[in-house]
């Protein structure tokens, strides 16, 4: 490969770093800054400014990226050293490192790297000695990752160009090899992460099917420094799963939160390990984070018919008693609920609990009733205390058990006592460097922010494809390993309607009423068409989708 060839590749390379593919322009000066050190450049924000005016440059296409990128001067070893001594003026590349913090932006409050950054970066180069910052060896580490972001772009573009394989009707992606045998690796239940020694915090949650919608627990992510991360999303089911029937998919979208309110989305468990949790795995900075649980629909769906067989909640002997069969189904509920694992119910956690089965907070008097009446400890309902409440229920009721249905029912219970119109989870959060720290927010719908994400991070991942030839009618499938999803974007002002039919897949499921689906797609929009999962675990699938445009 001559060297004109090779910078082209790399130039491609980074420009698929930040976005899907050269037909996507760059829509921002951010992402134009970020391909282009993607490439081993590093633009000035006067170069930045030049050649993106805001409010007069809407985009920049791969050509012109291209040709910026021939602007800018290559980074070598001699000009990162004069730039030093220039900002530190010492010749013998020494400075102190509290004197280096500041010159670098201390004090500043729009630098983009934080205390928290430049120690993470200073212990990372092993360039301070006694307090001392070696420039000269510092300069080394720089040229260094220059040309390992260099070669990760064009490794990331090669893995891409190896995976996919895409045309008008199918798209498969080639198993990667180290995934090969992961039905094995399951077998044996070894985990391809290894989170040894790394800093954690886990909290439990739940899906809840209520009238169309999905409710979750959704939880705020605290790091105090820039370093690893990995977030992984762990299904939970208490029923014994059909045979190959997998369990419910339950992703996770990451948020980074500003002061202002402002989410940007940052991305998503798309990785599956073999105990069947999704996991995402990169650097964060340090920060606030949303986290925001995602499930498809494919195999958590309202029921269609109650089973015949019925437990009963209630026996009356000498007295009301709460039968053994609802004892051990509160015993589930406490167990979901209990969000920290700690054995016992907070008041947020009885709050969160109470609020989906009767729609009404915990008031100051009621809580103190709970504490003065029923089993806590540390201010916290017990199980006993639990058992208790709903057996004071029954009592009140003189053993009419509708009500308690009723607190089942939004727990997604059906009438033989199984938790088919919920699902629950794990989230947790794994940091290399610091104790990250979760909280839950709330239980609500993931809401716009959510679907946006959803139907983002599918484009990202997958090819445009124009739908019979039409400029403003494209669709993007993307099928990885575990699971697949199609979203038909519509550039046009108008609205149009279009048949996505999947009918002819093998072995799949989708979120939708059947797998052939008509859409109707609003202008200047895109929608999910299809999301779809192997229907049984184990066995060969794949998508075959035929789409058409409805008159």
């Amino acid at each position: 490969m001559d060297l004109e060839e090779s910078r082209q590749k790399e130039l491609l390379a980074a420009y698929l770093c930040v976005k899907a593919t050269v037909a996507e322009d760059l829509s921002s000066s951010e992402e134009l800054k970020r391909a282009l050190q993607y490439a081993g450049l590093s633009p000035t924000p006067a170069f930045l400014a030049q050649h993106w005016q805001e409010g007069n440059t809407e985009a920049a296409t791969f050509e012109h990226f291209c040709n910026l990128a021939e602007q800018l001067p290559d980074i070598n070893i001699d000009d990162i050293e004069a730039l030093f001594i220039k900002v530190f003026g010492t010749v013998d590349g020494m400075v102190g490192e509290n004197d280096f913090k500041r010159l670098v932006g201390g004090g500043n409050p729009e630098r983009e790297l934080s205390d928290a950054d430049l120690n993470y970066i200073l212990q990372e180069a092993n360039v301070v000695t006694n307090g001392t910052v070696d420039c000269s060896k510092l300069c080394k580490v720089i040229l260094h990752t220059v040309s390992e972001m260099k070669q990760l772009s064009v490794q990331k573009l090669e893995e891409r160009s190896h995976y996919q394989r895409i045309n008008s009707k199918t798209f498969t992606r080639k198993k990667r090899e180290k995934f090969a045998n992961q039905e094995g690796s399951s077998v044996l239940g070894h985990s391809m992460l290894d989170l040894e020694d790394w800093n954690e915090s886990s909290l439990k949650g739940c899906f809840y099917l209520d009238k169309g919608n999905v409710l979750a627990h959704q939880y705020s992510m605290e790091v105090s420094c820039l370093g690893p991360t990995v977030v992984r999303m762990k299904p939970k089911s208490y029923m014994k799963q059909e045979a190959g029937r997998g369990p419910v998919d339950t992703l996770a979208y990451i948020f980074r939160e500003y002061p202002e309110g402002m989410r940007n989305y940052v991305g998503f468990t798309d990785q599956k390990d073999s105990d069947g949790s999704y996991y995402w795995r990169d650097t964060l900075k340090e920060g606030r984070y949303v986290v925001i649980p995602y499930t498809s629909g494919c195999r958590l769906r309202e029921r269609t018919q109650e089973p015949e067989a019925s437990i009963e909640l209630v026996e009356r002997q000498s007295k009301v008693q709460l039968t053994p069969e609802f004892r051990l189904v509160l015993e589930e509920i406490f167990d979901q609920v209990d969000l920290d694992s700690n054995g016992r119910l907070s008041r947020q956690e009885f709050n969160l609990y109470n609020w989906r089965t009767s729609g009404e907070e915990v008031q100051d008097d009621e809580w103190a009733v709970v504490q003065a009446n029923f089993d806590v400890e540390a201010g916290e309902l017990t199980l006993a205390g639990f058992l208790a409440l709903h057996q004071l229920e029954a009592e009140d009721n003189g053993g009419d058990s509708e009500d308690l249905w009723v607190s089942l029912d939004a727990m997604g219970y059906n009438r033989a006592g199984r938790q088919d119109q919920a699902a629950p989870f794990t989230l947790s959060v794994f940091s290399q460097v610091c104790q990250p720290i979760l909280q839950v927010s709330g239980l609500k719908s993931g809401g716009l922010l959510l679907d946006k994400a959803v139907v983002r991070s599918i484009m990202e991942n997958a090819e445009p494809i124009k739908i019979k030839n039409m400029i403003d009618l494209i669709k993007y499938e993307h099928v990885g390993d575990h699971r697949g999803s199609i979203v038909v974007q519509n550039k046009a002002h108008s609205k149009v309607t279009v048949r996505v039919d999947c009918s002819q897949s093998l072995n799949v499921i989708t979120n939708r009423p059947s797998l052939d689906w008509t859409v109707e797609v609003a202008g200047k929009s895109a929608i999910i068409a299809h999301q779809l999962l192997p229907l049984r675990m184990g066995e060969n699938w794949n998508v075959v989708c035929v789409e058409s445009l409805v008159k």
